[in-house]
């Protein structure tokens, strides 16, 4: 089951069309013989989830983290691991209310075709590693591992613990991708072969996960490509990942003012660069929060609403529309920038969701920033 379908929404202009035959549920191979999937669907694989504590010595900083991961064939069909899974049972009762739709088997099988690109998700301020879903699901369907901490002191259940989350949450990215790439090269271990540590990372976040998100990228050389939602971030002047920026233009939680810092980071980013504005979104438009059954998100995101200046009511568009949105450009940004398919370029130069959103597009292709094959890259 597919969080969002592509045909829930009206009906889609001529490109759409020809991108499902141009990229079939089959795969499409490009002239460097890389398979493009259609990331206006799930990839062919299926997927796996499974939890661990990183603890930074350093630091002395425990992390739970969730990883959502490419998962062997016989895995398909399997039955998903519910999202009350996902927190302590004292408290598994708030969500006891929850249609998130979900599709990963807890500790199943990683697929054979490994390794793949490593990506890190961070949460919202008092968000939670698993709030994106949809998002990292689709994500690891199309043949990427993503990890996402609970940024301690900052979660949903510790929020306020950690004043200098600032200052910790981009830290614990870049510890993430120290201790995956650790992971990965220790044979017979837990997690060997997972990750192709050759290539650069991606790092994507919502809220406060969108700042930690530029932040990483503007410090750690590893990161190849970011997806930054629903709130800006520093870019300094050694920022050189592809980011593809999303915002939410009924978003009561940062408002229009930061909204319009998103606007500014996408003006100074170097680019390859992209902006997709879904109007009628708000800030939990862009998470599962809809559809916990938790009521989080309502009047910002979820059901019925009221605009910015004239107060005029109006309703929000669904979050599983936005999701689909969020999935197409997630797919087509990594897909492009860290495995190199080329045959995203038209993905990312098409609003391909011109009912619900608009996209702006600057992808600077005489900017080469893919790492070649075999260059290990350095965080500093």
């Amino acid at each position: 089951m597919s969080p969002a379908s592509p045909g829930s929404l009206a009906p889609r202009r001529a490109f759409i069309g020809a991108l499902l035959i141009l990229l079939p549920a089959c795969g499409n191979v490009d002239s460097a013989g890389q398979v493009a999937w259609n990331p206006l669907l799930p990839g062919p694989w299926p997927v796996g989830v499974t939890r661990i504590v990183l603890v930074d010595p350093v630091r002395d900083r425990p992390l739970l983290t969730e990883i959502w991961y490419p998962a062997a064939a016989e895995v398909r069909g399997q039955p998903a691991s519910p999202l009350t899974d996902f927190v302590d049972p004292a408290v598994a009762g708030l969500l006891a209310q929850s249609t998130v739709p979900l599709v990963a088997v807890r500790d199943a099988a990683f697929s054979s075709d490994g390794p793949f690109p490593l990506i890190a998700f961070s949460h919202g301020n008092g968000g939670v590693r698993f709030q994106n879903t949809f998002q990292v699901e689709r994500l690891a369907s199309h043949g990427f591992v993503v990890a996402a901490p609970d940024h301690t002191g900052n979660t949903l259940f510790d929020l306020g613990a950690d004043p200098q989350s600032a200052q910790n949450r981009p830290l614990d990215i870049s510890f993430l991708f120290d201790a995956m790439t650790a992971a990965t090269a220790v044979p017979g271990g837990a997690f060997a072969g997972w990750i192709d540590a050759r290539i650069p990372f991606g790092v994507t976040g919502h809220s406060f996960g969108s700042f930690t998100s530029l932040a990483v990228a503007s410090v750690d050389r590893r990161v190849g490509a970011a997806v930054p939602m629903a709130a800006p971030g520093p870019v300094s002047p050694a920022y050189s990942a592809p980011t593809l920026l999303m915002l939410a233009g009924e978003d009561k939680t940062i408002g229009e003012s930061l909204n319009q810092g998103i606007r500014e980071v996408y003006r100074v980013l170097p680019g390859p660069r992209f902006l997709v504005e879904i109007p009628d979104a708000g800030h939990y438009s862009f998470t599962i929060a809809c559809l916990t059954g938790t009521g989080l998100g309502d009047d910002d995101g979820c059901g019925e609403g009221s605009r910015f200046g004239t107060g005029e009511p109006f309703g929000f568009t669904p979050a599983e529309q936005v999701w689909a949105v969020t999935n197409a450009y997630s797919v087509a940004l990594f897909g492009r920038y860290l495995k190199g398919i080329e045959s995203y370029d038209e993905a990312l130069a098409t609003d391909l969701y011109p009912e619900i959103a608009r996209l702006t597009s600057d992808p600077r292709p005489e900017l080469s920033l893919l790492a070649p094959p075999g260059r290990a890259l350095s965080s500093h």
